[in-house]
């Protein structure tokens, strides 16, 4: 054994505690480490244990109860005697020739010192030891997800990094995010939102275990084959955006929103034939790793999380009426809230009586996703902020009573006259609406929309028209007319309507590059007294 250098003081150190039974988790941590980096720290583990076991042998040959404490210089000594102590010859036996009578010489077993024997298969047992710890060592942990976004995330611990742009690391066991939505990047390209409360593990950079709670993933092409497993099954992605839901007894539900994935049922290491989901599916994993067919729900899982806009969408439409009233389209928006026609501002409170128009553009300017409002009159009409004419509506009165309103009127009609549309009372939360009295007209930027959900696409536009039910009592004979323009080009036209004809529903296609959607009313016969015009449930169907 060579002479031990005294850099190696520590590592003499930790084997003796290793040995002893008294190195802490830390210390022990430290020890393997530096077996692992290190080829002659492994030799000197092996010759150090080999002396340590050679004389726990002796002390339990010799009667003693247990090693005593020489500490790691008795052993250092060891191998500074076993380096320069003298060679023992032995003399070699040669038997003594005999004439005349031939001796047999019978072969003798030969003896295998017990001493060298025992040192062998103690340094045997070493080597085989550190093989099995060089194989199974944990390896160095390394950054492998970013989280990208947070709202109202609470942790249940604060020892793994938490906030926006810090880096997630692979063998840092079970996170449990207690509340709130967490958006992380893995650096393979998958995306992933995690609804709390759950607890989850980041294997590596495309996998993941989900113990409990929700998630939905985002997978490029790229990314092909990211893969969540769960207490009973898991998910392989095939290029395609997922959620998946495990209870907290375990059973899982995948529900498949594009593109497709294949579920395997059964525990880690217990797999079972697999099925392949596709696009508006959904099926459920139960303990017993049987597969079922369940709903499929669309707007089970969060699936975009925007922090600095206060955006989470699980997949519902975008309200128009919410974003009037100020919202960001997902409810967010005052009830009963107007823009004044003439100044583009938003009010709570709408002007009382009748007004005429001026003419000209005019632009809103306190909210992005609306572009502008105007009066909409026989001729050339200004119906976006590029400077887009319309020149098919009708001859007008030119006048206009209150503004366009998120829900019903709060000035001139009071609680008496709510708004009601097909005997629904509008403005609810269940019944969203837009008030747009005749004659006026209002542009949305589809643009600035699509900014808000990136990746997001408008695919229709939804609502339906009509004037409010009670009008007819005082004026059963008005008309009114509603129109839908995209980027000027008209796409929808109701005719003259009364008061007591039913609500017309309007479904219109959006291309990816559309960016105007002008909604407009306008009184049919000059006169726009009770002309309560509503577009119920104006929404932007988003895929």
């Amino acid at each position: 054994m060579s002479q031990v250098p005294s850099k190696y003081q520590l590592l003499s150190e930790l084997i003796h505690g290793l040995l002893a039974g008294e190195l802490t988790d830390e210390k022990c941590s430290q020890l393997y480490q530096m077996l692992a980096d290190d080829p002659k720290c492994r030799d000197y583990y092996i010759e150090y244990s080999t002396l340590w076991a050679l004389l726990d042998e002796y002390c339990e040959n010799q009667g003693i109860d247990e090693l005593p404490d020489y500490g790691t210089s008795i052993l250092q000594a060891f191998a500074e005697e076993e380096k320069t102590a003298p060679a023992i010859e032995i003399e070699k036996m040669i038997p003594e020739r005999v004439p005349v009578k031939i001796l047999k010489i019978e072969k003798t077993p030969r003896t295998v010192n017990k001493f060298s024997l025992y040192s062998t298969i103690i340094s045997a047992a070493a080597v085989i030891f550190l093989l099995i710890y060089i194989w199974f060592a944990p390896k160095a942990a390394s950054p492998i997800a970013t989280i990208s976004d947070s709202m109202n995330a609470k942790w249940a611990t604060s020892e793994y990094p938490t906030g926006v742009g810090e880096r997630l690391w692979d063998n840092e066991g079970t996170r449990w995010l207690q509340k709130g939505t967490v958006k992380v990047a893995f650096d393979y390209g998958a995306e992933v939102i995690i609804e709390g409360p759950a607890e989850f593990e980041l294997e590596n950079a495309k996998e993941m275990i989900l113990h409990s709670g929700r998630l939905y993933a985002v997978v490029p092409r790229g990314a092909t084959g990211f893969t969540v497993q769960t207490p009973y099954s898991t998910v392989i992605d095939l290029g395609t955006e997922f959620g998946v839901e495990v209870d907290f007894d375990g059973s899982t539900d995948v529900h498949m929103f594009t593109g497709k994935a294949s579920l395997i049922p059964g525990s880690i290491g217990e797999k079972k034939e697999g099925v392949e989901l596709i696009a508006g599916q959904a099926k459920t994993v139960t303990k017993k790793c049987e597969v079922r067919d369940i709903a499929f729900q669309r707007e089970a899982f969060v699936r975009k999380i925007d922090s600095k806009r206060d955006i989470i969408w699980r997949g519902e439409e975008f309200s128009l009426a919410d974003v009037i009233g100020g919202g960001n389209g997902f409810g967010t928006g005052r009830k009963n809230a107007c823009i004044d026609p003439l100044s583009g501002k938003i009010e709570m409170s709408s002007f009382d009586g009748f007004r005429l128009g001026t003419g000209v553009y005019t632009p809103v300017k306190s909210i992005d996703s609306v572009d502008g409002i105007f009066v909409p009159d026989k001729g050339d009409v200004v119906i976006n902020s590029t400077g887009g004419i319309y020149s098919g509506f009708p001859v007008t009165s030119n006048k206009f009573h209150e503004s366009v309103f998120n829900g019903h009127y709060t000035k001139s009609l009071g609680t008496n006259h709510e708004l009601v549309l097909d005997g629904k009372l509008c403005g609810t939360t269940e019944y969203p609406s837009i008030a747009l009295h005749c004659n006026l007209g209002i542009t949305f930027d589809l643009s600035k929309i699509r900014q808000l959900l990136p990746e997001v696409k408008i695919i229709a536009f939804r609502a339906r028209c009509g004037i409010s039910d009670n009008a007819y009592d005082d004026y059963p004979r008005n008309t009114e007319e509603f129109y839908v323009l995209v980027d000027g080009v008209l796409q929808f036209e109701s005719g003259k309507m009364l008061a007591n004809t039913p609500a017309k529903e309007i479904n219109i296609g959006l291309k990816d590059n559309s960016r105007f959607l002008t909604l407009v009313s306008t009184d049919g016969d000059m006169n726009p007294s009770h002309d309560w015009g509503i577009f119920a449930e104006p929404v932007l169907i988003l895929e």
